[in-house]
């Protein structure tokens, strides 16, 4: 049994949805790993779990500007701001890897990445150290040398980082880990039928995990339309935001639909024709598997800004530069069918829909 511990955090959805998608894996088709998750803020203080996850909700929503601003700051200071944060609890550390005893450690968020390397180096451990990047770019945060394995999305993140010193034999192209039910795909006509919707022109509006997406601005632009579609609203985890979407919706003669957390987006991305989205690196990937065409919306400056430049670098996606624009946009696209077919056929050829497999092959290797 090969133990292998996935080091996550709560800043976000998509970080722990991975670590999830590892453990999910291995438990149905990799039973010679025991996968273990642990939130390492959560571990070393609550409440220091519960003041970052906030924080950063709170500036995502809210100040995207200085959450952009502390992104390239600690960009440019090669990530010491987040490199160095953990240096006084390396005993809890060391608790944790006594613990669990660790044959491979998986680093799915920066916070975790050199100091558990300092820690293996401080107490003589010989885990394995992977880096999983869950983003189409990365912040420097995420480079540490010592590191015996690098798990990217793209061939380009896998240049950079040879530009930036890690050798190549380090950096596998493999992708983000998904959860299996993505992977599943039901004919647009079934799932819609499944869902008790229309059979007509199909969005899924999405706002990340708490739902930060200025969604009811998108409602007010379609609902003032002339298109004919109809608009699923997922607000995640924001109950504010879907009770506001619930309560405005009836506005409005349009066909709209308003959830909160669901665990039927795999389904609704199935019924859907276009996805309207904060560009996270998790939504990028179960997009690009489902082959359903992403419209950029209100990225955060940081990760998701980097997200998005990848995406319409490989055309791939288009972007929303204003919520007034939407209605022009969605014809645009409806009337242009060469379009939307080749940005499916760019979504075949840079989907990863075997990245968790993929990586349990590079844990292989390394073990070798």
């Amino acid at each position: 049994m090969k133990r292998t511990l996935v080091l996550t955090a709560s800043i976000g959805g998509g970080h722990n949805a991975t670590s999830h998608a590892i453990k999910e894996y291995s438990e149905n088709f990799r039973k010679d790993y025991q996968v273990e998750i642990v939130d390492i803020l959560e571990y070393i203080r609550p409440v220091l779990s519960k003041i970052v996850g906030k924080g950063y909700e709170i500036n995502a929503k809210t100040f995207p500007e200085v959450y952009g601003w502390l992104y390239d700051l600690n960009n440019s200071m090669d990530g010491r701001l987040t490199k160095n944060n953990l240096g006084l609890f390396y005993s809890k550390l060391r608790e944790l890897v006594e613990t669990f005893n660790p044959e491979y450690v998986i680093c799915v968020h920066p916070v975790s990445i050199s100091n558990i390397i300092k820690t293996r180096k401080k107490y003589g451990y010989h885990y394995k150290v992977i880096v999983l990047v869950t983003d189409y770019d990365y912040h420097s945060s995420w480079v540490d040398e010592e590191a015996d394995a690098f798990i990217v999305a793209s061939g380009y993140m896998k240049f950079r980082l040879m530009d930036d010193g890690i050798p190549e034999h380090k950096i596998n192209v493999t992708g983000i880990p998904t959860s299996l039910g993505i992977k599943q795909i039901t004919a647009k006509n079934e799932a819609r039928k499944t869902l008790e919707l229309k059979d007509i022109t199909t969005i899924l509006a999405m706002g990340g995990s708490f739902g930060a997406g200025k969604l009811k601005k998108l409602m007010d632009e379609i609902g003032k339309s002339d298109l004919n579609v109809q608009t699923v609203f997922i607000a995640g985890k924001n109950k504010r935001t879907k009770r506001v979407l619930e309560k405005h919706m009836k506005e409005y003669d349009k066909n709209f639909r308003v959830l909160g957390y669901t665990d039927q987006v795999s389904l609704y991305m199935d019924a859907s024709d276009f996805l309207i989205t904060k560009p996270g690196g998790l939504t990028i990937s179960e997009a690009l598997i489902k082959n359903i065409p992403i419209i950029i919306n209100n990225p955060i400056p940081g990760q998701e800004e980097e997200n998005a430049i990848y995406l319409l670098n490989k055309g791939i996606a288009v972007r929303l530069n204003k919520d007034s624009e939407i209605s022009a946009l969605l014809k645009d696209l409806i009337h242009d069918p060469a379009r939307v077919n080749n940005i499916k056929e760019m979504q075949k050829h840079y989907s990863k829909p075997n990245a968790t497999e993929d990586l349990f092959r590079v844990l292989d290797g390394i073990g070798n």
